[in-house]
């Protein structure tokens, strides 16, 4: 008889957390190229160092649309769960490249930036 010893059942149902970023007007090149700059030098942290955070699933631009507004960019960012998601939101490093976009983030870019949870 064959057993198979799991240290931790649950990880086994963990849900991934996700960002979901969809660019529709970029009004600030300046503040954008500031905030990607900043974005992708944590990305590339958490990439190096093999994180399971800030792995990026796809980004692109549409090649079509099917409906809803004009849509410039959109990216999928996958995390190791919606807790770590929600916490690098919160962080730190993130929000100082959030800080790139000002007071008024909107005046900068207009932009749809949702978290949630898959599986």
């Amino acid at each position: 008889m064959l057993f198979l010893y799991i240290e931790n059942v649950n990880n086994l149902n963990m849900k991934k957390g996700y960002w979901n970023g969809q660019v529709f007007e970029i009004k600030n090149e300046e503040k954008w190229n500031n905030y990607l700059s900043k974005y992708t030098e944590i990305a590339k942290k958490h990439l190096e160092n093999n994180t399971g955070n800030f792995v990026p699933i796809f980004a692109g631009q549409p090649m079509g649309k099917i409906q809803g507004a004009n849509l410039m960019f959109a990216a999928l960012v996958e995390f190791n769960s919606l807790q770590e998601a929600l916490d690098c939101f919160k962080g730190e490093e993130y929000q100082s490249a959030f800080a790139e976009l000002g007071e008024n983030p909107e005046e900068a870019v207009i932009r749809n930036l949702s978290i949630f949870e898959g599986g």
